[in-house]
């Protein structure tokens, strides 16, 4: 799994890095490579302008070849961020060598298949690019999900790095280096969030299924597998408020998950108020001593906002 993966690596690496600039170490000593902010530069339109993420090929040019398309070439690059538009997504990497990255990256690849394994979940580290829809949302109604060959429009694959991130950030102060999955809006103004969307990922959507060696599945009555996006206002105060977003729920002993993107409309984000950030975080029912045992992945697409001021 992932998630031991990091643990490995940090305990690689706690001899040495105390005297590189690269890192922080947080306050329970686990080290996480810092963010970068916005590396490229991001203007805000004009007042009353609704802006909506259009992912494009661009972002694949020079992309890694894998089954079924292709995926964001900075990947396993520290200190890079995926800009598009006025949105700046977080992502890090903790040394290329060591093939770990968190935050979001940038893919197009329509592969669906069920890398897991009976007590095993190695298959996916390498298939880790999809997402259950097949492509992003302006090709999800022509493009098949899984029929090789075939690639439509981009999408974001988001890892939570539920380790790092401190829990129940509602009222907190924000700081780009603290929290591992963030979308900065514009540069310095306030918007208010129009809408999103939001589909499974392959991992987590078989694991919860039939377990992947590291999660059970979600088979007990109550399951579920959600995520929560939290805004951050202009005084970057964490907000109280919370948008819930169920990814999967098992219900009488039946399992309910989405293969399709779904739709998060502005009548359920306009709690979060006149943000600058977005931060997404996730919960599973199947969580253990280090956080979550499923797979922290998600998709994200067309996500909408109106600058305010």
């Amino acid at each position: 799994m992932k998630k031991l993966f990091y643990f490995f690596v940090v305990s690689l690496l706690l001899g040495f890095v105390s005297c590189s600039s690269e890192f922080d170490s947080m306050e329970d000593n686990t080290l996480v490579s810092k963010p970068s902010s916005s590396l490229k530069s991001v203007t805000d339109p004009a007042v009353g302008t609704v802006t909506t993420l259009n992912l494009t090929n661009d972002l694949l040019v020079g992309g890694i070849t894998t089954t079924g398309g292709k995926y964001w070439a900075n990947t396993y690059t520290p200190s890079t961020n995926v800009v598009s538009d006025i949105f700046t997504f977080s992502h890090s990497s903790m040394f290329d060598q060591y093939s770990y990255w968190d935050g979001f990256t940038v893919s197009n690849v329509n592969d669906i298949t069920n890398y897991g394994a009976p007590g095993s979940s190695d298959g996916w580290v390498a298939h880790q690019w999809g997402c259950m829809p097949g492509s992003g949302v302006n090709t999800a109604g022509s493009v098949t999900p899984g029929k090789p060959g075939t690639s439509g429009d981009p999408f974001l694959v988001s890892y939570w790095s539920s380790y790092m991130d401190p829990k129940n950030p509602a009222g907190k102060t924000f700081s780009e280096s603290t929290y591992s999955n963030w979308v900065k809006i514009g540069n310095t103004g306030s918007y208010q969030i129009r809408g999103l969307k939001i589909a499974n990922h392959p991992w987590p959507f078989y694991g919860n299924i039939s377990g992947d060696g590291f999660a059970r599945p979600l088979n007990r009555n109550g399951d579920s597998f959600e995520l929560y996006i939290y805004g951050v206002k202009a005084n970057n105060t964490i907000t109280s408020n919370k948008v819930t977003v169920t990814l999967a729920k098992n219900t009488g002993g039946t399992l309910t998950q989405s293969e399709n993107w779904i739709t998060v409309n502005a009548g359920q984000l306009i709690g979060l108020g006149n943000v600058k950030y977005l931060i997404f975080q996730m919960a599973s029912s199947d969580s253990g001593e280090f956080g979550m045992n499923t797979a922290a992945y998600f998709c994200l697409d067309k996500l909408s906002v109106q600058r305010i001021n």
